[in-house]
């Protein structure tokens, strides 16, 4: 067990712990602020209620489900809580598919009326004599018939992360359909789940599907007496738009609050309860403690903003270096110029490729892109960047440092030149001369200044015979691209368009990439720094760069007014910009552990000024212009 477990109790560990003790058992949902420690309440629960029922549920072989959102804070979870048998972490999807698994039957069935209400659709379609897509939609439908063909065989369904009905594979989005409409519609299976995880406890409950959480519930009041249902998380930490955000508690729950901070200095603590007070009026309590020479103290530390005129993208990156000088003259810290001391959250993705010089790969592979390399480009997993990540950048590094032992070591492992354990002295002399002239070549398109593009490395590796090519790449490459029978159209043509304009990207972008998804640049999202936290944060705040409609921090300040939608979401009772932003802000800022600096770029520097002086989200004497630069 970690120091989690080990922690002080706060209030609202204790009531949980009390919760837990209860029967019949009672569900419940804690609400917990950034920096409260929700984690470690969640590892304290499950360490409780194994030390209580472990050998109930062991004699029963029952298991505690612990339901995460990523495999990050899977992993992180199950290393805490001791790696015990008696307790299954995992993510939603694999959860669920654990669910379902055994029941092939209903799957098949589900499946089948799934492709036949598809079918229905674009029959319903194709009846309208207007239709503009006739010949698509035709297409679309022979192929689903097909597939509804080729279904009626299948014996057996697995889960992957896209479907291919005709192969009998599942993906996310159809899982989810299925399992939830299951659960809602079968009490036996609702037991069923309730006698195999007699406790289901949910992490970060505000990003959870709307249609899951009803499940869970389902199963919750069916069972209720031997079954417990625990919610962790924060509405106003909802930065995705398909997560539920605020779980609205049953009549018999438990409504657990956990106000403490102990991550923020106290002026950050004052700015994150500033921007939270219009959500739902939480403050949170405490801030983070440092010990010096035995005596124990809280962090002042610091919080500005920074509001800057929005100019060029090249005066907006010179004028950011000018905040961090004069952060570190401000605060007395010169390692606020120092890149691997301070975090910079931006708002998208898009905004840290311009800065870092990769802009022309990460249009290519998000802009138009299919789904897949969208979601893989940023965590290296997408097939056609494999041979940069694997070999190109890790040779070249070997070569530029001499570590001839690694690159022979590469070469033996990845060169096809290489690949004959018959090979002789002679040949295998030859063989790496001739590979020395392909890495010559490779150097010099790898340099900083060098015009080569993708393609031209990839046909020095294909020469070469420097490292094995994917197939896939090879047949973009010659064009001679065979998508498969049920492919859709559409992601078809996103693929083939996002692999051309891919070809022709200078290669050299590979080495900032490499460093800002290996987390070894300043850089990160705004959305995707949820969970962790570092001493100098800087918050950029640009509605430009962002594009995302979702989000404004103009019409969050009051400095723009709220468009026609915006005012038709507020009459509708739905999520609109104000909140969403002011979401995402409340994340960003309650990362800093001691120094924050926002630094908002706006056209309307006056009016943001004045705005920001009315909301008081910062001191009046915090507000720093061009002229403190």
């Amino acid at each position: 067990m970690t120091k989690r477990i080990n922690s002080p109790d706060t209030d609202a560990d204790i009531r949980l712990r009390d919760c837990l003790d209860k029967l019949p058992r009672v569900s419940f949902n804690m609400i917990a602020g950034a920096g409260s420690g929700k984690t470690t309440s969640l590892v304290k629960a499950l360490s409780h209620a194994i030390k209580t029922n472990g050998n109930v549920l062991k004699m029963r072989g029952q298991q505690i489900a612990c339901i995460t959102y990523t495999e990050i804070a899977a992993k992180e979870i199950w290393d805490d809580v001791g790696n015990t048998p008696l307790i299954f972490v995992s993510t939603i999807h694999s959860f669920l598919w654990t669910v379902i698994r055994p029941f092939q039957r209903d799957i098949k069935k589900w499946v089948i009326n799934r492709v036949s209400e598809k079918c229905k659709a674009l029959e319903e379609k194709l009846a309208n004599p207007r239709i503009r897509t006739r010949v698509k939609t035709e297409k679309e439908l022979a192929k689903l018939r097909i597939q509804a063909e080729e279904v009626e065989k299948i014996t057996y369904f697995n889960y992957g992360t896209g479907s291919n009905y005709s192969k009998g594979i599942l993906g996310h989005d159809d899982l989810i359909k299925l399992v939830t409409s299951c659960i809602m519609e079968n009490e036996t299976l609702r037991k069923i789940i309730s006698q195999k995880y007699p406790y289901i406890f949910v992490d970060e409950s505000q990003d959870t599907f709307p249609n899951i959480v009803e499940a869970l519930k389902q199963v919750d009041q069916s069972n209720s007496e031997k079954f417990c249902l625990g919610f962790f998380g924060d509405p106003m930490q909802k930065i995705y738009v398909t997560g539920i955000g605020e779980v609205h508690s049953e009549q018999n729950w438990e409504i657990i609050t956990k106000p403490e901070n102990f991550r923020c200095s106290q002026e950050v603590l004052k700015v994150i309860n500033n921007i939270r007070k219009p959500a739902d009026g939480l403050e949170q309590t405490g801030g983070r403690i440092e010990t010096i020479d035995g005596k124990s103290s809280y962090v002042k530390g610091s919080a500005q903003i920074f509001v800057l005129p929005l100019q060029e993208e090249q005066q907006r990156t010179a004028n950011l270096k000018k905040v961090q000088l004069v952060c570190a003259k401000m605060l007395s810290d010169d390692q606020w110029l120092i890149e691997s001391k301070i975090k910079i959250f931006v708002i998208v993705h898009r905004m840290a490729a311009k800065r870092l010089g990769f802009p022309n790969l990460y249009s290519a592979m998000n802009d138009d892109s299919p789904t897949s390399f969208k979601e893989g480009f940023m965590e290296g997993s997408i097939w056609p960047i494999k041979p940069f990540l694997n070999f190109v950048l890790p040779i070249v590094f070997a070569r530029g440092a001499k570590e001839n032992s690694t690159i022979i070591s590469i070469l033996r492992s990845q060169s096809p030149k290489l690949s004959s354990p018959d090979m002789k002295g002679s040949e295998v002399r030859k063989s790496l001369d001739f590979l020395k002239a392909g890495l010559d070549e490779l150097m010099l398109l790898m340099e900083e200044n060098s015009t080569g593009t993708v393609l031209d490395v990839l046909n020095v590796l294909n020469k070469f015979q420097l490292t094995s090519i994917d197939e896939r790449i090879f047949a973009h490459m010659n064009d001679s691209f065979a998508p498969m029978e049920d492919a859709d159209e559409d992601t078809v043509a996103n693929e083939i368009s996002a692999m051309k304009r891919y070809f022709v990207c200078p290669a050299r972008e590979f080495w900032s990439y490499k460093k800002y998804f290996e987390q070894q640049s300043p850089f990160a999202t705004q959305q995707g720094v949820k969970g962790a936290e570092f001493d100098r944060v800087i918050t950029v705040l640009d509605d430009d760069e962002g594009t995302h409609i979702q989000f404004s921090y103009d019409k969050y300040f009051g400095v723009t007014e709220l468009s026609d939608n915006d005012n038709k979401n507020i009459e509708e009772g739905k999520d609109y910009v104000i909140p969403r932003t002011r979401r995402l802000f409340y994340v960003s800022c309650s990362r800093a552990r001691k120094d924050l600096v926002v630094v908002y770029f706006t056209s309307n520097v006056d009016k943001a000024v004045e705005k920001l002086r009315e909301l008081n989200i910062f001191g009046k004497d915090k507000i720093f212009t061009m002229e403190n630069l």
